[in-house]
């Protein structure tokens, strides 16, 4: 156990540090390829500029309406990116096709190409581009550690690339107590520390559907990945969060555990 700089004498026998944040990933458009960052501003709303555009699906009147890489796998190989990083709430965002043109996310270009890769009966349905505050599916935050990778790699007989799974965190647990994300459940995860650290209350697993599937580089479907989670792990992998306590993060900032009260 160790004591986190600055917090409160009644939290400190409680806090446990649990890891290093490994890696950071911002998701400009939900389905798209992400930016790998340094840093990153936390707000409430998550790291700010994740998941502010989306494509719809006009025909759609649910309330999942997004077009995602579950109807055009091949979305993952665009790589959105904000044009100003500096103004990560407003920026535009540029995209970048597996061919290498630079396409403006609203351009009419990039809808036609995008709707010219969707099965063959929905080709003619309208796509919008949105501009929204989150297109989260669950909460703001979502996380993995190294211990559920090598857990899942384990099974598989193969490593797993955690892009796979499109979180905003990786969260190096190795050789730290309390390894397993899941056991975080309830308690709440302090990253950095003193008046900038940034607090998430972990909420519940992540439910996979087949994303996880599709290879980040190519897009081809691996169907033993989302079967092994789900006969395994009860289609868990990962953890969702809200965001308790603002600041900024960065990747190799500590990871602190202070477990739900007993």
């Amino acid at each position: 156990m160790t004591e986190l700089d600055n917090a409160p004498t009644e939290l400190r026998e409680t806090v446990i540090l649990v890891g290093v944040l490994a890696s950071l990933h911002r998701y400009p458009v939900k389905s798209m390829r992400g930016e790998d960052l340094t840093e990153a501003e936390i707000r409430f709303q998550g790291i700010r500029g994740d998941r502010r555009f989306a494509f719809i699906q006009g025909h759609d009147r649910s309330r999942f309406p997004w077009l995602t890489a579950r109807e055009v796998p091949r979305m993952l190989l665009y790589q959105a990116a904000l044009a100003d990083p500096a103004d990560p709430d407003n920026s535009p965002v540029l995209v970048t096709t597996p061919e290498g043109r630079q396409l403006d996310v609203f351009s009419d270009e990039l809808l036609d190409e995008l709707r010219s890769q969707w099965r063959a009966p929905a080709r003619n349905q309208p796509i919008y581009a949105v501009h929204l505050k989150s297109a989260h599916d669950a909460e703001p935050m979502s996380l993995v550690t190294t211990h559920a990778l090598r857990r899942l790699s384990e099974r598989l007989g193969e490593a797993v690339d955690a892009r796979r799974f499109r979180e905003n965190l990786v969260i190096d647990t190795d050789g730290a107590p309390c390894p397993d994300e899941q056991t975080w459940i309830g308690g709440r995860l302090v990253i950095g520390s003193g008046p900038g650290a940034v607090t998430l209350a972990v909420t519940r697993g992540d439910e996979r559907c087949m994303m996880p599937n599709l290879h980040p580089d190519t897009a081809v479907q691996d169907g033993r990945i989302l079967r092994t989670i789900t006969q395994q792990q009860d289609t868990i992998m990962g953890v969702y969060a809200t965001v308790a306590q603002q600041g900024t993060i960065h990747v190799g900032d500590p990871v602190y555990l202070i477990a739900a009260a007993r």
